[in-house]
């Protein structure tokens, strides 16, 4: 005897599509000082550009890892949580302090 002929893959349910779901929480930064204290930033783009040109600039990364800040332009480097963050690209974690071109500002992620 023949074994039964096995399902094709036409005849088996479709299982749904899984939910799409961003690959890491959505970060964002909350101005805490200068013209532009109490507004919200929200990180949506892979770049975010922040500072003065001529003064002082960083560029916030949005990576597999999470976010980084890096140091563009200007004399001083930013601080995170109070320490220069060098030149090098600087993971950012929920709720660290960044000053930058004068300006203080809190990066976190949004639930």
């Amino acid at each position: 005897t023949l074994p039964p002929p096995l399902p094709s893959s036409h005849d088996a349910p479709q299982a749904p599509p899984a939910p799409v779901r961003p690959a890491q929480p959505l970060g964002a930064i909350q101005i805490i000082s200068g013209a532009s204290a109490g507004k919200e930033l929200e990180l949506t783009k892979p770049v975010t550009t922040l500072g003065k040109p001529g003064v002082q600039v960083a560029v916030l990364t949005r990576r597999p890892q999470g976010y980084f800040i890096t140091h563009v332009e200007g004399a001083s480097q930013p601080s995170v949580n109070g320490k220069s963050i060098g030149t090098a690209p600087h993971a950012l974690k929920d709720h660290d302090l960044i000053e930058l071109a004068g300006v203080k500002m809190e990066f976190f992620i949004k639930t």
